[in-house]
């Protein structure tokens, strides 16, 4: 059974990366972007494709204080995400700042999301959801490390 409702919990993660199409990240000089571990680049696809299509099939349950605290952790990594990218377009869509610390938590853009996800399998009580979750961090997260060890520091 599809639960349109449960649309929501990819698309709060999904619609701000639709800024790099309105305002895409500005070359930096002199960069030039290392070639990703295809290992990375399959297991964050696999995990992507899972947290953007297993919420449909399951319904947000608040059933006790596991789903409020669950729910409590995806609304406070949505708003670092979110911070994250509003850092990104206050300096001027630097890619850099896509990758920086924030708040002592490197790579918050690629940590924030994963922990998003797995605290709304926790809501949605799906081990699957879960699952994908952690093989999307287990891409994501080393990915986005290596990227950022690459760009030039934030001054």
């Amino acid at each position: 059974m599809v639960h349109v409702s449960s649309l929501l919990i990819p698309a709060a993660v999904l619609l701000p990366n639709l800024l790099f199409i309105v305002w895409p990240p500005k070359p930096l000089p002199g960069w030039k972007e290392t070639k990703q571990n295809r290992m990375y680049q399959i297991t964050e696809n696999l995990g992507r494709v899972g947290v953007m299509v297993l919420p449909l099939f399951s319904a947000i349950r608040m059933e006790g204080g596991l789903e409020s605290i669950a729910l409590g952790i995806m609304l406070l990594s949505l708003g670092i995400y979110s911070s994250g990218w509003i850092r990104y377009l206050r300096n001027e869509r630097e890619y850099r700042y896509l990758y920086a610390a924030m708040l002592g938590i490197p790579v918050p853009m690629a940590v924030m999301p994963v922990l998003y996800f797995i605290s709304a399998s926790l809501l949605m009580h799906s081990v699957p959801l879960l699952v994908c979750s952690l093989i999307l961090g287990i891409g994501h997260i080393p990915a986005s490390i290596q990227i950022q060890r690459s760009l030039p520091k934030i001054n």
